[in-house]
């Protein structure tokens, strides 16, 4: 966890290298959390629970987005390869796994 928090605090750093270790923990991290807040929208019966639950998962992903953006690109530096590759991600669903995977290369 102490990944994690690192790097929501480093949320403007573009300039630096991320290893391995910090881009898997937090992946695995940022999944779990996504998970189990999608579960718990879908396992609440009660209409404004529901509403509560989808609004903050919302935010949470629209508040990591940008260190989610800052770590690729502080990966992408480590391995050598352009930072702009990160522009990828914006291809529906072959162009964010495609970098997922990129950035998955051990150093």
């Amino acid at each position: 966890m102490k990944h994690y928090i690192e790097i929501l605090k480093r949320f403007n750093d573009f300039k630096g290298e991320a290893n391995y270790s910090e881009f898997a923990c937090f992946a695995a991290y940022h999944c779990v959390i996504i998970c189990v807040l999608l579960f718990l929208g879908y396992a609440v019966v009660h209409p404004l629970a529901i509403k509560v639950i989808n609004t903050l998962s919302g935010l949470f992903i629209v508040g990591t987005l940008l260190p989610c953006i800052a770590l690729f690109v502080r990966r992408l530096n480590a391995l050598g390869r352009n930072p702009k590759l990160v522009l990828i991600g914006l291809v529906p669903v072959v162009g964010l796994a495609y970098l997922f995977f990129i950035c998955l290369k051990k150093d």
